[in-house]
């Protein structure tokens, strides 16, 4: 099952009618209990990326926030985004991607299933938030650029 199908089953699972139209401003809108993904998206990890974000609209946004001048609405567009970030791109799943022989970004990504944009916007995400993260036997460093260590 590949990450967008696991997407639509959770999506599913939350009552969510997801539907791949044509979209001609956004790749993807929620709307009530309807989420529309642009048909004209051709990966599964970018599918997957932008239903995440929207199933994470659905859970916290309060009406309609298309109208981003508005703090209060780009709060919400960044919860969010924060939220697919730390789903898609958590620190133990970079963790598990090392672990399983990623040796570089790039295996990250596609071990993760998710974009190359989604990733580079977790990286700079983590790096507002912390220096590093530490686990049993990696460290990452981060600075708007991911840097791994293996502790031995």
């Amino acid at each position: 099952m590949t990450a967008y199908e696991k997407l639509l089953h959770e999506a599913h699972s939350l009552g969510l009618i997801v539907k791949e139209v044509t979209l001609l401003t956004r790749k993807g809108r929620c709307v009530g209990n309807r989420i529309a993904i642009d048909k004209g998206i051709k990966t599964d990890a970018e599918k997957a990326c932008i239903l995440k974000e929207e199933i994470a609209h659905y859970l916290t946004t309060v009406g309609d926030i298309t109208d981003q001048t508005k703090i209060s609405n780009i709060k919400q567009e960044k919860l969010a985004h924060r939220i697919t970030i730390e789903s898609l791109c958590s620190l133990e799943k970079i963790v598990n991607a090392i672990r399983q022989g990623a040796g570089n970004k790039y295996d990250i990504i596609e071990m993760l299933n998710v974009t190359e944009d989604l990733f580079n916007e977790a990286i700079r995400h983590y790096t507002a938030k912390q220096q590093y993260y530490i686990s049993e036997d990696i460290i990452l460093y981060f600075d708007n650029i991911l840097r791994i260590c293996r502790k031995y």
